[in-house]
Protein backbone atom coordinates (compact mmCIF):
# COMPACT_ATOMS: atom_id res chain seq x y z
CA UNK A 1 0.00 0.00 0.00
CA UNK A 2 2.72 2.50 1.00
CA UNK A 3 4.73 1.75 -2.15
CA UNK A 4 1.88 2.47 -4.57
CA UNK A 5 0.56 5.35 -2.47
CA UNK A 6 3.87 7.24 -2.30
CA UNK A 7 4.86 6.49 -5.91
CA UNK A 8 1.54 7.78 -7.26
CA UNK A 9 1.76 10.96 -5.20
CA UNK A 10 5.35 11.47 -6.36
CA UNK A 11 4.08 11.46 -9.94
CA UNK A 12 1.52 14.12 -8.91
CA UNK A 13 4.30 16.28 -7.46
CA UNK A 14 6.45 15.90 -10.57
CA UNK A 15 3.48 16.84 -12.75
CA UNK A 16 2.60 19.92 -10.69
CA UNK A 17 6.19 21.09 -10.50
CA UNK A 18 6.61 20.78 -14.28
CA UNK A 19 3.43 22.74 -14.98
CA UNK A 20 4.48 25.40 -12.46
CA UNK A 21 7.82 25.78 -14.22
CA UNK A 22 6.02 26.21 -17.55
CA UNK A 23 3.40 28.64 -16.28
CA UNK A 24 5.16 30.48 -13.43
CA UNK A 25 8.80 29.87 -14.38
CA UNK A 26 9.41 28.76 -10.76
CA UNK A 27 9.36 25.32 -9.09
CA UNK A 28 6.85 25.02 -6.25
CA UNK A 29 8.07 21.80 -4.68
CA UNK A 30 11.84 22.34 -4.52
CA UNK A 31 12.32 24.67 -1.56
CA UNK A 32 16.11 24.40 -1.71
CA UNK A 33 16.18 26.12 -5.09
CA UNK A 34 13.51 28.62 -4.09
CA UNK A 35 15.34 29.57 -0.88
CA UNK A 36 18.61 29.93 -2.79
CA UNK A 37 16.95 32.20 -5.35
CA UNK A 38 15.35 34.21 -2.54
CA UNK A 39 18.77 34.76 -0.97
CA UNK A 40 20.25 35.77 -4.32
CA UNK A 41 17.35 38.15 -4.88
CA UNK A 42 18.02 39.77 -1.50
CA UNK A 43 21.55 40.58 -2.63
CA UNK A 44 20.44 41.65 -6.12
CA UNK A 45 16.70 42.46 -6.37
CA UNK A 46 16.86 42.48 -10.18
CA UNK A 47 17.64 38.77 -10.42
CA UNK A 48 14.32 37.18 -9.39
CA UNK A 49 10.79 38.10 -8.34
CA UNK A 50 11.22 37.97 -4.59
CA UNK A 51 7.53 38.30 -3.78
CA UNK A 52 6.71 35.19 -5.84
CA UNK A 53 9.51 33.22 -4.15
CA UNK A 54 8.25 34.33 -0.74
CA UNK A 55 4.73 33.21 -1.67
CA UNK A 56 6.03 29.76 -2.64
CA UNK A 57 7.98 29.40 0.60
CA UNK A 58 5.07 30.60 2.74
CA UNK A 59 2.53 28.47 0.84
CA UNK A 60 4.56 25.27 1.18
CA UNK A 61 5.13 25.91 4.89
CA UNK A 62 1.44 26.60 5.46
CA UNK A 63 0.42 23.45 3.62
CA UNK A 64 2.83 21.31 5.61
CA UNK A 65 1.64 22.83 8.88
CA UNK A 66 -1.97 22.14 7.94
CA UNK A 67 -1.16 18.50 7.15
CA UNK A 68 0.63 18.17 10.48
CA UNK A 69 -2.36 19.57 12.35
CA UNK A 70 -4.83 17.27 10.58
CA UNK A 71 -2.71 14.12 10.99
CA UNK A 72 -1.32 14.81 14.47
CA UNK A 73 -3.62 12.33 16.21
CA UNK A 74 -3.36 9.39 13.82
CA UNK A 75 -0.74 6.67 13.47
CA UNK A 76 -2.28 4.89 10.49
CA UNK A 77 -1.40 5.47 6.82
CA UNK A 78 -4.91 5.64 5.37
CA UNK A 79 -8.26 6.90 6.52
CA UNK A 80 -10.47 9.97 6.69
CA UNK A 81 -7.78 12.34 7.92
CA UNK A 82 -5.49 11.38 5.04
CA UNK A 83 -8.39 11.74 2.63
CA UNK A 84 -9.07 15.22 4.03
CA UNK A 85 -5.50 16.27 3.25
CA UNK A 86 -5.72 14.88 -0.27
CA UNK A 87 -9.08 16.53 -0.97
CA UNK A 88 -7.66 19.85 0.27
CA UNK A 89 -4.72 19.38 -2.10
CA UNK A 90 -7.10 18.69 -4.99
CA UNK A 91 -9.11 21.84 -4.21
CA UNK A 92 -5.96 23.99 -4.08
CA UNK A 93 -4.80 22.61 -7.42
CA UNK A 94 -8.20 23.33 -8.99
CA UNK A 95 -8.07 26.88 -7.63
CA UNK A 96 -4.55 27.28 -9.01
CA UNK A 97 -5.73 26.06 -12.42
CA UNK A 98 -8.66 28.48 -12.36
CA UNK A 99 -6.37 31.31 -11.28
CA UNK A 100 -4.20 30.70 -14.32
CA UNK A 101 -6.87 30.22 -16.98
CA UNK A 102 -10.39 31.26 -15.88
CA UNK A 103 -11.21 34.84 -16.87
CA UNK A 104 -13.65 35.51 -14.02
CA UNK A 105 -11.25 34.17 -11.37
CA UNK A 106 -8.41 36.22 -12.85
CA UNK A 107 -10.64 39.30 -12.65
CA UNK A 108 -11.36 38.67 -8.96
CA UNK A 109 -7.63 38.30 -8.24
CA UNK A 110 -6.86 41.49 -10.16
CA UNK A 111 -9.58 43.36 -8.25
CA UNK A 112 -8.03 42.28 -4.94
CA UNK A 113 -4.83 44.12 -5.81
CA UNK A 114 -2.68 40.99 -5.44
CA UNK A 115 -0.50 39.95 -8.34
CA UNK A 116 -1.96 36.93 -10.13
CA UNK A 117 1.34 35.02 -10.20
CA UNK A 118 1.68 35.33 -6.42
CA UNK A 119 -1.75 33.75 -5.88
CA UNK A 120 -1.03 30.93 -8.33
CA UNK A 121 2.34 30.19 -6.72
CA UNK A 122 0.87 30.29 -3.21
CA UNK A 123 -1.92 27.84 -4.08
CA UNK A 124 0.29 25.35 -5.94
CA UNK A 125 2.99 25.42 -3.25
CA UNK A 126 0.43 24.95 -0.47
CA UNK A 127 -0.96 21.92 -2.33
CA UNK A 128 2.47 20.27 -2.49
CA UNK A 129 3.16 21.26 1.11
CA UNK A 130 0.02 19.36 2.15
CA UNK A 131 1.16 16.32 0.16
CA UNK A 132 4.70 16.29 1.49
CA UNK A 133 3.41 16.71 5.03
CA UNK A 134 1.12 13.72 4.45
CA UNK A 135 3.77 11.32 3.19
CA UNK A 136 6.33 12.57 5.71
CA UNK A 137 3.88 11.55 8.46
CA UNK A 138 3.77 7.88 7.44
CA UNK A 139 4.30 5.82 10.56
CA UNK A 140 7.61 3.95 10.44
CA UNK A 141 9.05 5.62 7.33
CA UNK A 142 8.89 9.28 6.33
CA UNK A 143 8.70 9.56 2.54
CA UNK A 144 9.37 12.79 0.65
CA UNK A 145 7.40 12.99 -2.58
CA UNK A 146 8.00 16.58 -3.69
CA UNK A 147 11.81 16.82 -3.58
CA UNK A 148 14.54 14.21 -3.79
CA UNK A 149 17.77 15.38 -2.20
CA UNK A 150 17.01 13.22 0.83
CA UNK A 151 15.83 10.31 -1.31
CA UNK A 152 18.99 10.22 -3.40
CA UNK A 153 21.07 10.60 -0.22
CA UNK A 154 19.30 7.63 1.37
CA UNK A 155 19.83 5.54 -1.75
CA UNK A 156 23.51 6.46 -1.89
CA UNK A 157 24.04 5.59 1.77
CA UNK A 158 22.19 2.32 1.30
CA UNK A 159 24.42 1.37 -1.63
CA UNK A 160 27.57 2.43 0.22
CA UNK A 161 26.66 0.37 3.29
CA UNK A 162 25.35 -2.63 1.37
CA UNK A 163 28.52 -4.71 1.72
CA UNK A 164 28.40 -4.40 5.49
CA UNK A 165 24.69 -4.13 6.22
CA UNK A 166 22.95 -5.44 3.12
CA UNK A 167 20.06 -3.62 1.44
CA UNK A 168 16.58 -3.17 2.81
CA UNK A 169 14.80 -4.17 -0.40
CA UNK A 170 11.42 -2.80 0.60
CA UNK A 171 12.80 0.61 1.53
CA UNK A 172 14.95 0.69 -1.61
CA UNK A 173 11.89 -0.16 -3.73
CA UNK A 174 9.91 2.71 -2.18
CA UNK A 175 12.73 5.20 -2.74
CA UNK A 176 13.38 4.12 -6.33
CA UNK A 177 9.66 4.05 -7.18
CA UNK A 178 9.08 7.57 -5.88
CA UNK A 179 12.10 8.88 -7.79
CA UNK A 180 11.12 7.20 -11.07
CA UNK A 181 7.45 8.24 -10.78
CA UNK A 182 8.42 11.83 -10.00
CA UNK A 183 10.44 11.90 -13.23
CA UNK A 184 7.54 10.31 -15.10
CA UNK A 185 5.14 12.88 -13.66
CA UNK A 186 7.48 15.66 -14.79
CA UNK A 187 7.43 14.35 -18.36
CA UNK A 188 3.63 14.09 -18.31
CA UNK A 189 3.37 17.58 -16.81
CA UNK A 190 5.45 19.14 -19.58
CA UNK A 191 3.40 17.44 -22.29
CA UNK A 192 0.05 18.28 -20.70
CA UNK A 193 1.08 21.81 -19.74
CA UNK A 194 2.20 22.58 -23.28
CA UNK A 195 -1.25 21.58 -24.59
CA UNK A 196 -3.57 22.63 -21.76
CA UNK A 197 -1.70 25.39 -19.94
CA UNK A 198 -2.81 25.88 -16.35
CA UNK A 199 -5.81 23.59 -16.87
CA UNK A 200 -3.32 20.70 -16.82
CA UNK A 201 -3.43 20.97 -13.02
CA UNK A 202 -6.89 19.41 -13.15
CA UNK A 203 -5.20 16.07 -13.87
CA UNK A 204 -3.22 15.83 -10.58
CA UNK A 205 -6.24 17.24 -8.73
CA UNK A 206 -8.34 14.33 -10.04
CA UNK A 207 -5.64 11.85 -9.03
CA UNK A 208 -5.55 13.26 -5.49
CA UNK A 209 -9.34 13.00 -5.22
CA UNK A 210 -9.23 9.39 -6.44
CA UNK A 211 -6.48 8.47 -3.97
CA UNK A 212 -8.53 10.09 -1.20
CA UNK A 213 -11.47 7.87 -2.08
CA UNK A 214 -9.30 4.75 -2.14
CA UNK A 215 -7.78 5.75 1.21
CA UNK A 216 -11.20 5.89 2.87
CA UNK A 217 -12.38 2.63 1.28
CA UNK A 218 -9.15 0.84 2.23
CA UNK A 219 -9.58 1.91 5.83
CA UNK A 220 -13.20 0.75 5.93
CA UNK A 221 -12.54 -2.65 4.36
CA UNK A 222 -12.50 -5.22 7.18
CA UNK A 223 -9.66 -7.75 7.20
CA UNK A 224 -10.56 -11.15 5.83
CA UNK A 225 -10.74 -13.85 8.48
CA UNK A 226 -10.85 -17.59 8.20
CA UNK A 227 -14.15 -19.07 9.30
CA UNK A 228 -13.78 -21.27 12.39
CA UNK A 229 -14.15 -25.00 11.99
CA UNK A 230 -17.64 -26.22 12.88
CA UNK A 231 -17.94 -27.51 16.41
CA UNK A 232 -18.93 -31.18 16.47
CA UNK A 233 -22.34 -31.81 17.92
CA UNK A 234 -22.42 -33.28 21.40
CA UNK A 235 -24.78 -35.97 22.57
CA UNK A 236 -26.93 -33.33 24.24
CA UNK A 237 -27.17 -31.36 20.97
CA UNK A 238 -28.33 -34.46 19.19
Amino acid sequence: MVLGYSALLASVAGFVNAVALLVLAFPVGNLTGVTTQLGMNTANPWLYEGHVLTAILFGFLTGTAAAGAILARTQVQTGRRHATVLVAEAVLLLLAAAGVEDVSVKAVIAASGIEQTVVQALLAAAALGLQNGLTSSFHGMAIRTTHFTGTVTDLGLMLGRSRSHGIDRWKAAVLVATLVLFLTGGVAGVLAGARLGGYALIVPAAICAAVAGVSVLHRRTPPTTTAPDPVPATAQDR
